[in-house]
């Protein structure tokens, strides 16, 4: 859908603003934006293999490969080759082996310095979703019976408990760092969308009321207003941040998400499906790897104190991405269609048959 692309958009441009120092001095809450739409999509995509009787493993995890891989390692590449021959320091090359592990958030927490692959992190705890969450899900599906409310009634209990387990962060007095790249803590947004999924698939599609008052406009446009306010306001402490704004932005986001859904809300759609948002949005992935290691590169070199600095890492940026989305991302999406290798189909066989997850049924 078009209007998602647009709230990957919103989510990238908050983040790329935080980072270059133009307002939103509460931008990184895109990330936060990213997580619930992920967890939105990455279940939809499971559910609906779950409505045709089976979810496939291989063809999950192929297509994830597909999707993330690619650029995500020539970044890395970059970064290191960029690091070595600027004499950039040693954090760069430890970041680019917790990064290839996907365990950089780990990193992170405990005061490890990851130079330009410092915004890895997300996608480490995100990968450790992709993970997880898959055979999670089929557990939570299997112990309900295929009943999708309790289903998502189940999904919801766990998204307590991973608030829970950000408020025992801070009660065992837990430092900020450690915190903010805690996978659980983080699994509340993902989970968030994760509980939305699963309802719109019981309810096939969630109806707003109102439609004759515009209601589903209304709260659509207040969403993204909300958002944008939130980005824009400096936080009262991290703790604040965490314990209140983490689950203020997913929920806003998932009813924003929600919004999208309604045929009713016809001019959030409109304003979300614009033809350069949902541009950025379909290469908003490949913005949000690029852009830090060239602003971390451009603030080491002359700094990012002045327009002319900043105008210069965006265009950069500008430039990179849409040729990385060209000749990087595009030729490995158009494999997805192809289907999943033999080889790969084996050899998930092989790791999942052990435990008879081969192709799980789920009726």
């Amino acid at each position: 859908m078009p209007a998602l692309d647009g709230i990957r958009a919103i989510a990238a441009i908050f983040v790329v603003l935080f980072h270059l120092h133009v307002g939103f001095s509460r931008g990184d809450s895109g990330v936060d934006i990213f997580f619930v739409l992920s967890g939105f999509l990455i279940t939809s995509i499971l559910m609906r293999g779950a409505r045709q009787g089976r979810i496939d493993f291989a063809k999950f995890y192929w297509g994830r490969a597909l999707r993330l891989l690619p650029v995500y390692f020539a970044v890395m590449a970059v970064a290191v080759a960029i690091a070595v021959a600027w004499h950039l320091g040693g954090s760069t090359l430890r970041g680019a082996l917790f990064s290839f592990l996907y365990v950089s958030n780990w990193a992170a927490g405990s005061g490890e310095g990851l130079g330009l692959l410092t915004h890895t992190w997300s996608l480490s705890i995100e990968e450790q979703f992709y993970l997880v969450w898959p055979l999670a899900l089929i557990g939570i599906v299997t112990v309900s019976r295929g009943n999708g409310r309790k289903a998502a009634i189940g999904v919801g209990v766990l998204t307590v408990l991973a608030y829970l387990a950000l408020l025992a962060c801070w009660f065992g007095g837990t430092s900020t760092t450690f915190a903010w790249n805690f996978t659980p803590a983080r699994g509340m947004e993902l989970l968030v969308g994760c509980s939305l999924a699963l309802v719109v698939s019981e309810f096939k599609g969630v109806r707003l009321p109102g439609a004759a008052w515009h209601l589903p406009d209304i709260l659509g446009l207040a969403s993204v207003a909300g958002l944008i306010a939130i980005a824009n306001v400096q936080p009262h402490s991290e703790w604040f941040e965490m314990l209140v704004e983490w689950p203020l932005v997913a929920g806003v986001t998932a009813l924003l998400i929600l919004v999208c859904l309604n045929r009713d809300a016809k001019v959030t759609q409109r304003a979300l499906s614009l033809g350069p948002l949902t541009t950025v949005g379909k290469m908003s992935y490949g913005l949000y790897l690029w852009h830090f290691p060239v602003f971390f590169v451009i603030d080491a070199s002359i700094g990012l104190e002045h327009w002319s600095a900043k105008l210069l890492a965006m265009g950069i940026v500008a430039a990179i991405v849409p040729l990385s989305y060209r000749f990087i991302e595009q030729p490995f999406l158009r494999l997805k269609s192809s289907g999943t290798p033999n080889a790969v189909r084996q050899r998930m066989a092989a790791v999942l048959g052990r435990t008879g997850l081969r192709h799980v049924p789920t009726e």
